[in-house]
């Protein structure tokens, strides 16, 4: 096999730093066609070169090879203790896979097992010994045996709701009062993955195993176990982790062994001493996973951006091949020459629990300074796998800076932390055998051990430091005055960064701040400063807010002493949104009526003077996020068009006057406010399903329908896109087009919006008075474009989604790539699109 694997690995990596916007496009048509699954390439697993020749895979592994290979005289204890990532750790984009909610017991479930493992298409279950084996689990010598098959018990596992049931029949097919040729003899692989999973502790009496989804991911293809309850004992969460380890070192020897074996040795000829030695030297090579081309030198000349850099960083993260689940938080300062990495430390008790001694020709089992060992290893060459990674993802980077942490329920500890630099480490070949904890002393690593235990050190930097995180990143959008690079001016449409604005108020609320710090003393001196700092303010609305706070003051009807009620009053306090809200309590009142009256006398003036209307190149919009104001831009906006916001208390006006209208039975009059809201931001829902409504209310559904077709044209949320295909769905239906109502519904029901629970109510309802036949999963998308129904999000909205996230991280303006960064996460539930968004720190503290 050679390095073939991590060739693939390494092609994998780079693959997943080039996703820009034809990439995810693809992505998001190949989700439609496969009912939201990915259809991953194959990758191969690691293994270090010659371990087809078991010479080498046993010297590999000898003692003395590593720091982390056991002595062969240990004592043979389970170490219990260690620690591992929080199981309550918030990780809010979980893996694809569905979480099952329902509970479990499993001792009592043989039978239930037994069909579970046999049901799928007839197959060989990949998991079963030969019918005719007796008690110990040994066949006859003429029976054809059944070779285990990980890739098939991977699938059965993912889709069974009681994944312990499984795993602990397996585990208890292995006899521990037997020796190693006598547990299951004609398969070792499922004998090696049965005593990984009785060593990991689900037997035990004492535990009590969350429920769990099994994921076979799809980038690295390992297994990983997602826990579903909220809540975890410690114990347990271990219990996980070392269950992951097992099923995962069982694959790669699946793998190594049959899947791709070249010749070199028969399957019935692996023995179960043979799958230890081959993950005992794969884990000492997990760094040579990145190949064996030098680290280049550092050059300010790369291209890549800061998107493209931490695309590549969360793509290895996700893409390399362990044993043991790889959880990392990263920053990025590509200005700065940094990138800094933190990754949690996977404990003792996750390390294999045996071992295979070469000088004793047996497996062994591991005490607990021989486990501490393994997991001290495995934790520096993640760091130095980490390390390594960072610097071939952008030859900006200069300096690493690495820590592994331990994160249990009582504390936090870190164990290692280091500055490393690229100019050391490329110095070295990280894809031949070398000793961990030497090289991590040569580059600087602090990682103290005491009777081989990690014992914990200083960490030497934060995550969220000033070095790793410049302030100016997520300086005020709406207030900026900086120009944009000419590409990422490009990207995002607009030439300056404040074009990207959406707080209408924003200076107002500037000013409220510095002018509140400046009140106290007598009602005169507070009056006088007020109207100092505003009166000749750029912003008129910021002079009239000044004027407007003064007089209150002088009345007596605001305080100075109260800062909130000041800043509110300057920020909101004028006769709109005062108006606005009068209006609000009259409707919830049941008031309509008052309502109109109260809006009338607020909007009539307005617009008699036509004060937010178009005009002269210049257009008045209003915007709910960055995201739809990006798109506005890129979408919507006419070549030289001067944008300009309305106050978010004219654009509340005309949805309250829509509602106010609507219900006092005015439709017509309803639909051209409800227009006219739509006018000022097209990219908004509510004023979308108030004109839907005015439709329905005047009888003429086919122009309900034409008006959500268009809004799926432009939908861009799962919220947006739920919502569209959820109404026009029932549009459909009272229109007689059956086929694209069961197709909108299935849309609707999969959005993950908060109507898709009342959408899949509603697709059942449908299906069962109409009975006609289901339109199935493969054929919605074919449905609803033969209707003229967009795909949403469309195309062309996925393209400018990553094209403005790419913009606008390169051009650190953070506010605005945090959203989308956000949403592409949302989206596309891609693991490396999450890994960036949780890469871009949160706004700092000011």
């Amino acid at each position: 096999m050679g390095t073939h694997g991590f060739d693939i690995v390494a092609a994998a990596i780079a693959a997943g730093a080039s996703v820009l916007a034809l990439a995810l496009v693809r992505r998001a048509r190949n989700r439609r066609r496969n009912g939201g699954m990915e259809t991953p390439a194959d990758v191969r697993p690691p293994a270090p070169q010659g371990l087809e020749q078991t010479e080498k895979a046993t010297k590999a592994a000898a003692p003395g090879a590593t720091p982390a290979s056991p002595a062969p005289n240990a004592a043979a204890t389970i170490e219990n203790g260690g620690a591992v990532p929080s199981a309550n750790e918030p990780r809010p984009f979980p893996r694809s896979s569905v979480a099952s909610e329902q509970p479990f017991d499993d001792d009592g479930l043989d039978v239930i097992v037994d069909y579970l493992e046999h049901e799928d298409e007839g197959d060989s279950d990949g998991g079963d010994v030969p019918k005719d084996a007796g008690q110990d689990g040994k066949a006859d010598e003429c029976e054809e045996v059944d070779l285990l098959d990980m890739e098939r018990l991977a699938r059965r596992l993912s889709r069974n709701p009681r994944p312990w049931a499984v795993l602990k029949r397996i585990a208890r097919r292995y006899r521990p009062d037997l020796g190693s040729e006598d547990n299951f003899d004609a398969d070792a692989i499922r004998a090696y993955l049965a005593r990984g999973l009785r060593e990991a502790g689900i037997l035990d009496p004492d535990a009590h195993l969350p429920r769990v989804v099994v994921v076979y991911t799809g980038r690295s293809k390992t297994f990983y176990l997602r826990v579903v309850d909220d809540t975890v004992a410690w114990a347990d969460m271990l219990r996980v982790l070392a269950t992951e380890g097992a099923l995962n070192r069982a694959l790669f020897a699946w793998e190594h062994f049959r899947k791709h074996a070249q010749g070199t040795m028969e399957p019935e000829e692996v023995t179960i001493e043979d799958c230890y030695r081959f993950n005992q030297a794969l884990a000492s090579s997990i760094c040579a996973q990145l190949g064996p081309t030098p680290i280049p030198r550092a050059s300010m000349s790369d291209v890549m951006g800061e998107w493209g850099v931490r695309q590549t960083i969360s793509a290895g993260i996700e893409t390399f091949r362990l044993p043991l689940r790889l959880t990392a938080q990263f920053r990025v300062n590509l200005m700065g020459g940094d990138a800094a990495i933190v990754c949690s430390f996977v404990p003792a008790a996750a390390q294999p629990a045996s071992v295979y001694s070469p000088e004793l020709g047996r497996i062994v089992r591991c005490s607990a300074q021989m486990r501490d060992r393994l997991a001290a290893d495995y934790a520096q060459r993640c760091a130095l796998l980490l390390a390594a990674h960072a610097f071939r993802s952008s030859r900006r980077i200069c300096h690493a800076f690495v820590a592994v942490t331990l994160e249990t329920p009582s504390h936090h500890t870190c164990l290692l932390s280091g500055d490393i630099s690229r100019e050391q480490l490329r110095e070295l070949d990280l894809s031949e055998d070398f000793d961990a904890a030497e090289v991590c002393s040569r580059l600087g690593v602090r990682c103290p051990t005491i009777n081989g235990r990690l014992s914990g050190t200083e960490q030497g930097f934060e995550l969220d430091s000033e070095r790793f995180c410049p302030r100016g990143r997520y300086e005020s959008v709406d207030l900026s005055s900086r120009v944009l690079p000419s590409f990422e001016a490009r990207l995002l449409g607009v030439d300056h960064v404040s074009e990207m604005s959406i707080n209408e108020s924003a200076r107002r609320e500037l000013m409220a701040q510095r002018v509140v710090r400046e009140l106290g003393g007598s009602t005169e001196r507070s009056v006088r400063r007020i109207l100092r700092l505003t009166e000749n303010d750029v912003d008129p609305t910021v002079v009239e807010a000044g004027k407007r706070c003064a007089r209150h003051i002088i009345e007596d009807s605001l305080s100075t002493a109260d800062q909130l009620a000041f800043v509110e009053d300057f920020v909101e306090g004028d006769e709109l949104s005062r108006g606005c809200d009068r209006a609000t309590d009259l409707l919830q009142q049941g008031k309509a009526s008052e309502a109109i009256e109260v809006l009338c006398d607020l909007l009539a003036p307005i617009d008699a003077l036509d004060t937010y209307r178009d005009g002269d190149g210049r257009t008045w919009r209003q915007f709910m996020s960055y995201v739809s104001r990006t798109l506005y831009n890129r979408l919507m906006a006419t070549e030289g068009e001067k944008t300009q916001l309305v106050p978010d208390a004219y654009y509340g006006a005309q949805l309250l006057m829509s509602s106010a209208l609507l219900e006092r039975g005015r439709v017509e009059e309803a639909l051209a406010f409800a227009r006219r809201a739509q006018e000022l931001d097209p990219l908004d829902m509510a004023a979308m399903l108030r004109i839907v409504r005015c439709h329905e209310l005047l009888d003429d559904n086919e122009a309900a329908a034409e008006e959500l077709r268009g809004w799926l044209e432009v939908a861009f949320d799962p919220q947006g896109v739920g919502v569209g295909y959820y109404r026009l769905a029932y549009l459909e239906w009272q229109l007689g087009n059956i086929e694209v109502a069961d197709a909108c519904y299935q849309k609707a029901a999969v959005s993950r919006a908060t109507c898709a629970g009342a959408a899949a109510l509603e697709l059942h309802a449908l299906r069962a008075l109409e009975g006609e036949r289901p339109v199935e999963g493969d054929e919605v998308d074919e449905v609803l474009e033969a209707a003229s129904v967009p795909l949403a999000p469309t195309e062309r909205v996925i393209g400018v989604l990553v094209e403005a996230a790419q913009g606008s991280l390169d051009a650190e303006v953070f506010p605005v790539a945090r959203s989308f960064a956000t949403l592409l996460g949302s989206l596309t539930g891609d693991d490396v699109m999450n890994g960036v968004m949780e890469s871009i720190e949160h706004e700092p503290d000011r």
